[in-house]
């Protein structure tokens, strides 16, 4: 998820979403019973890492987040960054302009000792051209956003096979969250989301993660109803084959990557 505060400026030229504040989540978060919070750095602060930090101190330890970094990030921000709750870092290759592949290895060696990994958001006709450089990375990748495979035809795009390769290497994490595209949870389109999801759970139920994309900063951008939350929450149990790899997905994954105490 994703906090936006107004005390802290967007990056130049970025579009403007509402305030969501660590007190709109937490109410948020109680109405849907998580106790737990990964806080991802969204596009539209850039480089500056304040906003999301602030948020993840005022919720203890029962929160991480995901930074951005630069090449030339200093040692002792990334180290502080670290103790406040970092646990990896985010690129963003399909929204934002600030992250290009030329540095992506340069930062991921520079986080490796912290046990970080790579969070990476890009669309999915360029993955397979990547696949040399992230199987070079010595972190782990978590695919964002279930890798941008579209939902109609999905299973024929040609990233989709090159996702589960990945997948099945072990090496690559995906996370089951659709930004945009959470309405097709109550459109005719379900059936084939569902069929998509359920084949990367197949893949690697120990590496699949879950986002519920709050407070759905797009659906405010593109003046868009927002998403039935408690009905995405029906949808993951519905992919899942049992209990056991819902709680994996929401509990036991989260704690491996993330560090969270037991």
């Amino acid at each position: 998820m994703h906090i936006f505060d107004s005390r802290f400026p967007f990056a130049e030229n970025a579009p403007v979403v509402p305030d969501a504040t660590v007190g709109d989540y937490k109410r948020w978060q109680n109405a849907m019973g998580f106790t737990r919070t990964v806080v991802v750095a969204p596009s539209m602060y850039g480089f500056d890492n304040r906003c999301t930090l602030d948020a993840t101190r005022k919720m203890g330890g029962k929160a991480r987040c995901i930074v951005t970094l630069g090449p030339d990030t200093p040692e002792a921000e990334i180290e502080k960054m670290h103790a406040d709750g970092a646990r990896g870092f985010r690129y963003n290759l399909a929204r934002s302009s600030i992250n290009s592949m030329d540095s992506l290895v340069r930062i991921s060696e520079r986080v490796a000792s912290y046990g970080w990994h790579l969070q990476l958001w890009m669309h999915p006709d360029g993955l397979e051209d990547i696949v040399p450089i992230l199987n070079s990375l010595s972190i782990p990748t978590v695919m964002d956003h279930m890798a941008g495979i579209p939902i109609h035809g999905g299973t024929s795009h040609p990233g989709y096979r090159t996702l589960i390769r990945l997948l099945e290497a072990g090496r690559t994490w995906l996370k089951l969250s659709l930004a945009t595209a959470w309405p097709q949870l109550e459109s005719a389109a379900r059936p084939a989301l569902n069929e998509l999801a359920r084949t990367f759970i197949s893949a690697a139920p120990d590496r699949m993660l879950w986002g519920s994309d709050w407070p759905h900063a797009m659906s405010s951008v593109h003046a868009q109803p927002y998403p039935n939350d408690a009905l995405k929450v029906d949808a993951l149990s519905d992919w899942c084959a049992d209990d056991s790899v819902l709680q994996r997905i929401l509990v036991s994954n989260p704690e491996h990557l993330y560090g969270f105490p037991r």
